[in-house]
């Protein structure tokens, strides 16, 4: 027999075999017990939680000839061992990704009417429901309220909410939870004893947080392991084979940004690599964050963490943490991830700094003083356009220390929308080369406003221009040469 990666060969073919998901198997075997089954199942949850693999399950426990009291398949009759093989023709399974279109879905209900060959029911299950169209979906609405008697739909889904709301309301919706690192654990220690492979605590708690909850991928990330530590774990092998940071770099990298150490930061920084994961290395550095803020709320102790980092102030950790979470979508983008791990660590310093002193009370002198901006040159000046440059346009601005405070119209202050602040904000941080606080209301100076600047100096250009034309003697010439003569018209006169 041929080799059997370990997710398919550890895949479950009972209920009591599936993991993480009690709730789901218990709910779906008192169906079967009470032969109360659904006609619809819609199963949905994150990648590798066994969604594909518990619906087929279900599907031999719903065919099975000699059901057990408890609602497990039996694994051994003609019908469980044909969907066990891959080989029944009563259980059609589906890839919705390769078979979306509406030519497809036809093709399919036209066998809805036929009896099933040798089981009770014939069960059609859609795995990645949500990519078929939605002229898919519709042909699916009427076989999907009142199907055939012998006919069971199963769909499967990582993203149920694309799927129409009439489709979900005709299903049975069971919701797979992601398993916990300690249930990924005790499985993992399970398997790896029954294929004698050694391994140490640290180097399967690794794998178990590496997989985000999924049996699957840990599975397949055991795989990897395996085959490259040759049957032999080790935590300093595993952490490297995967990219995950040793705690130590962690901790002397949240160091340097709560010290304000930019030199020592970089020094850290440098010796980690210029060729590593470094988003992986942000994430270990945000899940550090994270622990130490929960612990600091709970009050636990944890002697693997630094009592320095134990006492950083709370508000500065989820500052911190806000600053990660932003900048981890930029790893997305392709640009080069150490100039945006080395620039997203600079800018936790910067902003510390800059957090500090928002924090820190002003001065009485300081909280009232109002600067004297020239706002109509500085609003020529400014790098914006569209909307928002004509909102602007009819706005006074005022500027006290960090704020600023923009006066509009009643009628434009009503469709000043976010995306427009937006562009205003991000337009006056770049001029001002600084984060300011913005604030808007409608007591707006008609007098200080650019569009009020733009009408005083159009009024005085077409005053000098009549002044000009007067002092001319082109134009006293023309108007003296010319000969005005009045005529009395009376009702008479008039033809």
């Amino acid at each position: 027999m041929s080799y059997l990666v370990l997710a398919r060969k550890w895949r479950p073919k009972n209920f009591s075999e599936v993991v993480g998901q009690d709730h789901a198997v218990e709910a779906l075997r008192n169906s079967i017990s009470s032969k109360s089954s659904h006609h619809a199942y819609l199963f949905t949850g994150t990648r590798g939680v066994g969604k594909t693999s518990i619906a087929r399950i279900l599907a031999k426990a719903l065919n099975c000839s000699n059901i057990n009291e408890n609602g497990e398949p039996c694994n051994e009759c003609d019908s469980c061992n044909s969907i066990n093989n891959g080989a029944s023709i009563d259980f059609i399974e589906i890839d919705a990704a390769s078979r979306r279109g509406i030519e497809d879905t036809k093709n399919l209900l036209e066998t809805i009417s036929y009896l099933p060959a040798s089981s009770k029911y014939k069960v059609y299950l859609i795995d990645e429901v949500h990519m078929l169209t939605p002229e898919s979906f519709n042909a699916l609405l009427k076989n999907l309220e009142e199907p055939p008697a012998h006919v069971i739909f199963m769909f499967a889904t990582t993203e149920y909410k694309k799927i129409l709301p009439t489709i979900i309301s005709r299903c049975l919706q069971v919701n797979l939870s992601s398993v916990g690192t300690n249930t990924i654990l005790e499985h993992l220690k399970k398997i790896f004893k029954m294929e004698k492979i050694s391994h140490d605590e640290g180097s399967l708690l690794l794998i178990a947080e590496a997989a985000k909850g999924s049996i699957r991928d840990a599975l397949s990330i055991s795989e990897k392991v395996i085959s490259y530590c040759n049957k032999n774990l080790n935590e300093n092998d595993v952490r490297n084979i995967l990219g995950i940071p040793e705690p130590k770099i962690l901790s002397n990298l949240l160091t340097s940004i709560i010290d304000e150490d930019p030199e020592e930061l970089l020094k850290q920084l440098e010796s980690y690599g210029e060729y590593e994961d470094h988003e992986s290395l942000l994430q270990g550095l945000m899940d550090l964050i994270q622990v130490i803020a929960v612990n600091q709320f709970e009050n636990k102790e944890d002697n693997e963490i630094n009592d320095n980092l134990i006492s950083i102030d709370p508000s500065k950790l989820q500052f911190l943490y806000q600053i990660g979470l932003s900048n981890l979508n930029h790893f997305s983008t392709g640009y080069d991830s150490y100039s945006i791990i080395k620039m997203t660590l600079l800018k936790m310093v910067a902003f510390s700094k800059e957090h500090q002193k928002k924090n820190s009370k002003p001065l009485d002198n300081e909280s009232t003083q109002t600067e004297d901006l020239a706002w109509p040159k500085i609003f020529n000046e400014l790098n914006i356009n569209g909307m928002p440059k004509k909102i602007l346009r009819q706005a006074s601005v005022q500027k006290s220390n960090r704020t600023l405070l923009i006066s509009l119209p009643e009628k434009m202050f009503s469709i000043l929308n976010d995306n427009q602040k937006k562009d205003i904000e991000i337009c006056f941080n770049d001029y001002f080369k600084e984060e300011l606080k913005f604030s808007y209301d409608t007591k707006v100076d008609s007098s200080l406003t650019p569009e009020n600047e733009d009408q005083i100096k159009d009024k005085g250009l077409k005053k000098n221009i009549k002044n000009s034309i007067e002092k001319d003697s082109s134009y006293k010439e023309i108007v003296g040469g010319l000969k005005i003569e009045k005529v009395k018209f009376n009702k008479k006169n008039e033809t």
